[in-house]
């Protein structure tokens, strides 16, 4: 008796676990199906612009929203591992060249094209860099469908962001600041040209829709790309636009504006002595950072905001001047890489602290070498 129970016991338990068995394959059986009915086919006979145009029989716009709509279907039925960019680009371009001034199409290839191909990374290198040029591709034929080309023109020739917001010529140069702002994404974050991507990021600092830090993106960009003087001269201009009273302001405005007269018509390297001024100057009349008074002191309406980051890219010109000549003794390295060291071998004689270090913490930003940009630059640490 004793052993017929344990024998049907032995069988309940190898049905229930066949049963568990059964029960999560079919689950796994039913996902995977789940999964393969929301894959929309490729469009392997997507026409030409061309053909598209030429059976559309006059009603381009209607024709381009039908394709938008598969578009969108194509995307979200595609986003699992990033399938979609195998024809987004081409669609975004079809739908573009039938009606041109439909925004969308153009925002939707220029935040979706350049992105990371989904899990899996299942891409090439050259695939990925083709997806950049496309997205690129797409965002300049928007600038140049959305935008004035004469404002877009005198805008890149001038460095004055108080000039650029408010003067009449450059005001509003696009009908929406969109397609522009995420070309400079793309330039400088895909294509790691920062002087390119701040050129659109003044563009996009005219515009009355604009989001707020675009004005600070073009400044920090034009450091980003080299150009750290056109950097310094556009966070004085942008620190001299809010007119502010306060005897710091002045003081501190008044001073990196000689040092900016002296790094542009001198055309002498900085000096350590220089760099050390400022700092000593900034720390006698601007107030302490703290983690508790950041926002309110770095805040856009804050003259402070800007004066830091124009005395910032001064230190980084200053390190950049002196690894240049490291680089030049030393032709086998391409840099010194840390500031101590640049310090410890002579090429430089004060070591820049930037002002948004918090006293309290022991931390903020420090400078050292981005081999991304091939230069100098800034990041949170120790």
């Amino acid at each position: 008796m004793l052993k017929s129970m344990k024998t049907w016991v032995i069988v309940l338990g190898i049905m229930v676990i066949g049963y568990g068995f059964h029960y999560v394959n079919t689950l796994n059986y039913m996902k995977e199906k789940q999964i393969q009915s929301l894959y929309v086919n490729h469009p392997e006979m997507l026409p030409t612009s061309e053909a598209a145009e030429a059976s559309s029989f006059g009603f381009r716009n209607v024709i381009a929203d039908l394709y938008w709509l598969q578009a969108i279907q194509y995307i979200g039925s595609n986003a699992i591992d990033g399938e979609y960019k195998k024809y987004l680009g081409a669609m975004m371009q079809i739908i573009t060249d039938l009606n041109p001034y439909f925004e969308s199409p153009y925002v939707i290839g220029e935040l979706l094209l350049p992105s990371n191909d989904g899990v899996g990374g299942k891409f090439s290198e050259s695939k990925n860099q083709d997806n950049i040029l496309q997205g690129e591709a797409l965002g300049l034929k928007g600038v140049k469908n959305f935008c004035d080309s004469d404002k877009i023109d005198l805008i890149f020739k001038e460095n004055d962001l108080e000039k650029i917001q408010n003067d009449p010529q450059f005001k509003n140069p696009c009908k929406s600041y969109k397609i522009p702002y995420y070309l400079a994404y793309i330039y400088y974050f895909y294509m790691q040209d920062g002087t390119t991507s701040s050129q659109y990021y003044k563009v996009v600092a005219a515009q009355e829709d604009a989001p707020s830090g675009a004005k600070v993106l073009a400044a920090i960009m034009q450091g980003k790309g080299g150009e750290r003087e056109k950097s310094i001269f556009m966070f004085l201009s942008l620190a001299k636009s809010l007119g502010s009273s306060e005897d710091s302001c002045t003081f501190m405005t008044q001073k990196i504006n000689d040092a900016y007269n002296y790094i542009t018509q001198e055309n002498l390297p900085i000096s350590a002595e220089m760099v050390a001024a400022i700092e000593a100057d900034s720390k006698l009349v601007l107030p302490v950072l703290t983690e508790e008074n950041e926002n309110d002191i770095l805040d856009d309406t804050q003259c402070t905001n800007y004066l830091v980051k124009a005395i910032r890219e001064i230190n980084l010109l200053y390190i950049e001047q002196a690894d240049a000549q490291y680089v030049k003794d030393n032709p086998e390295e391409e840099s010194a890489q840390r500031t101590q060291k640049l310090f410890d071998e002579k090429y430089i004689q004060f070591i820049p602290t930037d002002y948004q270090q918090y006293s309290d913490a022991d931390y903020g930003i420090i400078y050292k070498y981005n081999d991304e940009i091939g230069r100098f630059d800034y990041e949170m640490g120790y």
